[in-house]
């Protein structure tokens, strides 16, 4: 499992699950999000992967289910609708599924 680093990413858990890679360095390059908050790392029974993105007060909370494991991540944004949408576009390119409570 890859981990990750720097000025917008919080320091609690570094370790990020494969299908959670691309996705935040998606969101680390985004100029409206201020700061990524990795959750830790859940072993679930083999599925499918996907994402559920859910509004929070300070932006979105997004939880990530890989084919074994699951992790949430919390974005920080302003702007958590322009997030959602554009994060919603980059994982349908990926051919994932998708929940969206926003």
């Amino acid at each position: 499992m890859p981990h990750i680093a720097g000025k917008k990413v919080a320091s609690g858990h570094s370790t990020i699950i494969d299908e959670a890679d691309k996705l935040i360095k998606f969101l680390y390059r985004h100029p409206l999000v201020a700061k990524i908050v990795t959750g830790e790392i859940k072993s679930i029974e083999h599925g499918p992967r996907r994402i559920k993105i859910t509004a929070i007060e300070a932006g979105l909370k997004l939880m990530i289910r890989g084919v074994n494991a699951r992790q949430f991540l919390f974005v920080y944004t302003a702007k958590p609708e322009i997030i959602a949408v554009q994060l919603e576009e980059f994982w349908q390119k990926k051919n994932r599924s998708l929940k969206r409570t926003v």
